[in-house]
Order: structure tokens, then C-alpha cells, then sequence
């Protein structure tokens, strides 16, 4: 078993994510440093376990390319039958490796998703896989119906002890069968930069007919902040702006205009909740004028520049 970590300017916090990892039986583990500036580099050199691997990057690719660069090298340069990626504020608990390996994963299973935790011990919200209430119109009439706010499953399959076949889930303990990453899985996609590139990844797993499991007794704990600020790095709107449309485009398919409506009425709500934000209205056009044309060409320095924030 490989872990693939990525970091950025996150020292104290990776010394945490380290200090548990290496303190169980991993075979390896990849750390990708995204271009820090924090002194990760000359940290990371001093340290000897023969376990790791450090990739030091020059330019900071995102959650996305970072997670892809680590992945490639542990599918390639690791002996590991499976692999499982986390960030930088991010570990397994203490039993999670032992308790998936324990596991009787047949083939038809590409992917597993752990149970995430605040470490105060309540469920992390933005660590919940989901699943697809695309399938059918129907279905996503009852959903509606519902009212729910999210497609994630409910906090209480977090209390039950079978697995529970989910759709997509997030780079927070999620395995993935290193074969399929050599093979017709691949990388994540690397232009998205940070946000949906986990669940579109693990979307594509479940399009290739392969099964992913959420498994409640493998857990991990999540040590961040219930939501994202915009006060620093007001770039990210543009980033969840356009990506979430572009997740929706493929989990809903035929169903997508139908649906449309309702995720402008998300997307405006956010703009109202952000609205002072300075450059706000500039990033959620381009955002939304990318995000329908499909469109993951514009490069991240400009983004920046058009948040302001060069």
C-alpha cells in the first residue's frame, strides 16, 4: 500500500499528517511538495525513513496536479497492489491501513472510500461521498422533493458496519487499485487545478464499470475549516464556480438542462453569500462562461490576475 500526500505551505501541518502515516505499515509513501515556500523542501531532506518518496515540485500545479504527480510515481516507481491519496491536513486513524487490508475486495471493486472525521470526532461534511441521483428522472424528482442540500450520503451510514456502494468521493482516503491507474483509469485531470478533480475521478472509475465502496470502519481524520474563506486566494471562485458546472455536466448527462436552473440558483446564492468580496462578479462570469463551453484552457496565472491578486 502507497500513501500519495500533497502539500503546499503547510509544514506544521504535514509533520502531523507524517508523524501518523509513517506510524503504520505503508510500503511507501509519496509526498509531492507543490512548489512551498515554507521551508518543506529542507525539512523534507533531513528526513530518513526509507519509506519516503519526495517529489519537489517548481510550479504549484493545484490539488489536481500535485495528486496526478504522485500518483503516476506511485503506480510506476512503488510496489503497491493499491494506493490512497489525502492532503497536507489529512491522516489515517490509527487502525484505518490494517482494517482495509482486511478487507475482501474482489475485482469488481476499483475504488474504496473511508469515513472522514473532524478531529473532534463529527462527520467532515465535504468528505462525503455521494451518490448519482442522475440515474433517472424519477429519482431525481424524489431527491428534489427531499429537499436535500447536497447528494452526499447521509451521516448516518457513518454508524453502520456493511459498505455501502457509492459514485463519487473525495481525495481524502480514497483507494484506488494501482492497475487501473496505469491502465484505463489514468491521472486525474490535471486542468481542473483544485476542486471536483477527486469526484470527477472517482465518476470516471464508476463509468468504467468498476465499483467504488464507502467503508465506515476505515476512517480518517480531516483537521480543517467547515468552509472555504475568500478573504486571501479569492481565485478558488472561479475554480468552484466552473468546475462544480463541469461535475454536474457529466454525472447528469441528458438530465443536465433540466437541472441547470437549480445550479444557477446555488451559484447566485454564493455570489449573494460573497458578494463584497472584491472581483467577485469577474471570477463567477468567467467561471460560469467556461464551465458551459467546457472550456479548462485559461491558465491559473491569469485567473489570479483577474482576482486581483498578482
Amino acid at each position: 500500500m502507497t500513501a500519495v500526500i500533497v502539500t503546499c505551505n503547510r509544514l506544521a501541518m504535514l509533520k502531523t499528517v507524517l508523524d501518523h502515516t509513517l506510524a503504520q505499515k505503508f510500503s511507501a509513501v509519496v509526498v509531492v511538495n507543490n512548489a512551498s515556500q515554507d521551508g518543506t523542501q529542507n525539512w523534507l531532506e533531513t528526513q530518513t525513513d526509507p519509506r519516503l518518496h519526495c517529489l519537489h515540485e517548481t510550479v504549484n500545479s493545484g490539488g489536481a496536479g500535485g495528486f496526478a504527480r504522485g500518483m503516476e510515481y506511485a503506480a510506476h516507481h512503488t510496489d503497491c497492489e493499491w494506493m490512497v491519496c489525502f492532503d497536507d491536513d489529512a491522516w489515517p486513524q490509527p487502525d484505518a491501513l490494517s482494517v482495509f487490508q482486511s478487507l475482501p475486495l474482489p475485482p469488481a471493486v476499483g475504488g474504496v472510500a473511508a469515513a472522514v472525521y473532524f478531529p473532534g470526532g463529527a462527520v467532515c461534511d465535504m468528505n462525503r461521498p455521494g451518490l448519482n441521483p442522475f440515474t433517472s428522472g424519477r429519482g431525481l424528482l424524489r431527491l428534489l422533493k427531499s429537499r436535500k442540500p447536497t447528494f452526499a450520503i447521509d451521516p448516518s451510514s457513518y454508524r453502520q458496519s456493511k459498505p455501502l456502494p457509492v459514485d463519487y468521493a473525495s481525495f481524502v482516503g480514497f483507494f484506488v487499485r494501482s492497475d487501473l491507474v496505469r491502465g484505463p483509469l489514468g491521472l486525474p485531470q490535471t486542468d481542473l487545478f483544485i476542486y471536483a478533480d477527486d469526484t470527477l475521478y472517482a465518476w470516471k472509475l464508476r463509468c468504467l464499470g468498476r465499483k467504488i465502496l464507502f467503508v465506515p470502519a476505515v476512517r480518517f481524520n480531516h483537521d480543517c475549516k467547515t468552509t472555504v474563506s475568500f478573504a486571501r486566494n479569492r481565485w478558488k471562485i472561479y475554480y468552484i464556480v466552473r468546475n462544480r458546472i463541469l461535475f454536474y455536466k457529466k454525472i447528469a448527462g441528458g438530465l443536465f438542462l433540466p437541472f441547470a436552473p437549480l445550479l444557477l440558483l446555488s451559484i447566485l446564492k454564493l455570489y449573494w453569500k460573497n458578494r463584497t468580496v472584491p472581483h467577485i462578479r469577474a471570477l463567477m462570469l468567467a467561471g460560469l462562461r467556461d464551465g458551459f463551453r467546457n472550456d479548462t484552457s485559461r491558465k491559473h496565472p491569469s485567473i489570479v490576475t483577474l482576482a486581483g491578486e498578482s
